[in-house]
């Protein structure tokens, strides 16, 4: 099968969950005998041959377009006369417009895949098969980060929410098939279109056989990206709120904050009342196995936290907030805390922190519970069968495309 494969962002280095996604679906794609066209951006030429040489290996073809950031930006204030989403101006390109119809042209492929609505404007109007993989309710995510920014902002976040509501009606009326990582984002977007298709984990029971024993030390950790609105809400107020309680009972104890590029509102944090701010690590696994528990305390984003599944997989007892965990379903409740208020987080750790016999439990359980459920194979199977999917719904005439995708 060939398939257009398109997305926002390199999925090489897999630092943000869109980019782990196309990363990892990509190797699987190239397991199960698929000819995948990648086509995405990049900001430098140095950039571009790095990309190449990276998914080289699992794609017949990497087509990149060099964009700079600053004819985003400019592109961003379309959204005045145009009424799309700021985001969806950010990166579309009437030339690079161009370059993908003729592309598309000469590829002819069975199946596009495009990844998020911030590309989806490049084959909105195309007429052979094709999916968008959501991820998550970009509208939602803006609308609950509109909540916390400062005023000046608020409008802004709140209009992008609207705007990008309508977007999305448009996208799944004109896709074939739309994927998202979580149920509840399913619910707030209210079609039939969409199937839902959580994320897997790279940290399976093999990988971890490659790790000598590594001692646990008293670290409470959070990781993930530390630009990302969420995850800098999430430690900043847990610090605020929470630590302060933590650390007066057990100042023997480290909160570490692991992730590549903190804004400066976290690296504020380091060193303050015993936290860590660590940065970028280049394995993750050493990290969360060190660590006595890991804290996900999110109050706002959308989709699936793929820490938590990394945190599980690694065998680390977790604490999370209910918005953490909105991705993440079949749980039976044993398998980690979930908990909310500032008073629930404080019990929580004390709890673990004074019954090593209750870590030993959330271990083993949610540990088990992840390698079950969540793997990239799972992932890569289901996006093959919605594929299958869309193109049988299609209309007589596209009966040709129907037969390839449906037979390979």
């Amino acid at each position: 099968m060939k398939v257009m494969y398109m997305s926002s962002r390199p999925p090489y280095p897999p630092h943000k969950g869109d980019q782990l996604i196309a990363w990892e679906q990509i190797k699987q794609l190239k397991a199960n005998d698929c000819q995948v066209y990648l086509l995405t951006f990049v900001k430098s030429k140095q950039e571009g041959d790095f990309i190449r040489e990276k998914l080289a290996p699992y794609c017949k073809e990497v087509i990149l377009f060099p964009i700079h950031p600053l004819q985003n930006l400019l592109r961003s204030f379309k959204t005045i006369y145009n009424y799309k989403p700021i985001q969806v101006n950010l990166f579309f390109h009437p030339k690079v417009k161009e370059r993908v119809t003729d592309i598309y042209k000469k590829i002819n492929p069975d199946m596009i895949h495009v990844q998020t609505a911030r590309v989806a404007e490049y084959f909105i109007d195309t007429t052979g098969p094709k999916c968008i993989d959501m991820i998550d309710a970009l509208s939602l995510n803006m609308k609950r980060r509109a909540k916390t920014e400062s005023n000046w902002l608020k409008p802004v976040f709140l209009l992008e929410s609207q705007l990008m509501k309508r977007y999305e009606k448009v996208i799944l009326k004109k896709f074939d098939q739309a994927m998202i990582v979580s149920e509840s984002d399913k619910e707030y977007l209210n079609s039939r279109k969409i199937v839902v298709n959580p994320n897997g984990t790279f940290i399976t029971k093999q990988h971890l056989s490659r790790y000598p024993s590594i001692t646990k030390e008293k670290i409470i950790l959070f990781h993930g990206n530390m630009q990302y609105y969420p995850n800098v809400e999430a430690v900043v107020d847990f610090v605020k709120e929470v630590w302060p309680h933590i650390h007066r009972a057990y100042p023997e104890y480290q909160f570490y904050i692991v992730g590549k590029d903190p804004v400066k509102k976290v690296t504020a944090l380091h060193g303050k009342k015993n936290v860590v701010v660590t940065g970028f690590v280049d394995d993750i696994c050493s990290r969360l196995l060190q660590a006595k528990m890991g804290i996900y305390p999110m109050k706002s984003g959308t989709g699936m936290q793929n820490k938590i599944i990394e945190a599980l997989a690694c065998g680390l007892p977790t604490i999370a907030s209910p918005i953490a965990l909105q991705g993440i379903a079949g749980r039976s409740g044993d398998e980690l805390i979930c908990t909310e208020s500032t008073e629930g987080m404080i019990a929580a750790v004390k709890r673990l922190i004074d019954n090593p016999e209750l870590q030993e439990k959330y271990a083993v359980k949610g540990q088990a519970f992840v390698h079950k459920n969540y793997s990239w194979e799972h992932n890569c199977s289901r996006l093959l069968q919605s594929w299958r999917g869309s193109v049988l719904n299609r209309p007589p005439e596209a009966s040709e495309k129907v037969e390839k995708v449906v037979v390979q």
